[in-house]
């Protein structure tokens, strides 16, 4: 079964509609409250909680995917701007059901114990006991979308991203990435301030890492090496000497 093709914007937002009563209707028939989404397509829906954010915490959001083509609808369980928990439920009611869990207010142990089919990290129960800061936070969300996501990195790009985290001068710089390119900075908000070298992994093997100058425009031509330790050492080289 193929996922329906929806030519106009009329077919799309009847689509979106059909998604949005059907959404309505399964909760309906599990007993469940759910908000109406906050966004609506034909493949997915989007949802906040009833509930103001106030000191203890970010709102709640949950996002479902299904592509109605026989694959399993997705579901991601977010907190303020982390990704908390995600994966393929067995059916859309079963979504339907841990989005209002999650929504009404439910922590990650209790969600995950009413929905297995979730994944959750170790360091997402940590997150939600004591945040972590932003930069290690920005490690981890971004390293948690090659498995699990509903729109996975390439693996190719796996080793890289795995190995510069595993390097204490790397891993305390906040990480940023564009087409697969991967490059550092010393603060957590646009514009980012980069610093040492942007590394880029070829799908078919190897890195290209290009030092960067003090001015945007002035990069060398850059340095292709066969192993991601290669890589990730010339990154660290290209460090300033200020940061230690």
């Amino acid at each position: 079964m193929s996922a329906p093709r929806y030519e106009t914007q009329a077919e799309r937002d009847a689509g979106a509609a059909e998604l949005g009563a059907e959404l309505a209707r399964l909760a309906a028939a599990a007993g469940v409250a759910l908000p109406a989404p906050s966004d609506l397509a034909w493949c997915w829906a989007k949802f906040e909680s009833d509930s103001t954010p106030d000191a203890a915490g970010p709102g709640s959001r949950a996002h479902l995917r299904w592509l109605r083509d026989g694959s399993a609808p997705h579901l991601t369980l977010s907190r303020g701007p982390a990704v908390l928990a995600q994966g393929g439920a067995p059916d859309l009611t079963a979504a339907v059901r841990t989005a209002s869990t999650w929504l009404a207010g439910a922590d990650l142990t209790a969600t995950h114990r009413a929905a297995p089919f979730l994944h959750v990290e170790d360091w997402a129960f940590v997150h939600e006991r004591t945040p972590l800061g932003p930069v290690e936070l920005e490690w981890r969300l971004l390293l948690q979308r090659f498995e699990h996501s509903a729109h996975p990195w390439p693996e190719f790009l796996k080793p890289l991203w795995e190995a510069a985290f595993a390097e204490p001068q790397l891993r305390r710089l906040y990480p940023v990435t564009s087409h697969y390119l991967l490059w550092f900075s010393t603060t957590t908000d646009f514009p980012f301030e980069r610093v040492g070298a942007a590394i880029q992994p070829f799908s078919d093997g190897g890195y290209l890492v290009r030092a960067r100058r003090a001015e945007p425009a002035a990069e060398t031509t850059g340095t292709t090496v066969a192993s991601v330790g290669e890589a990730v050492a010339l990154a660290v080289a290209a460090l300033p000497p200020e940061l230690g």
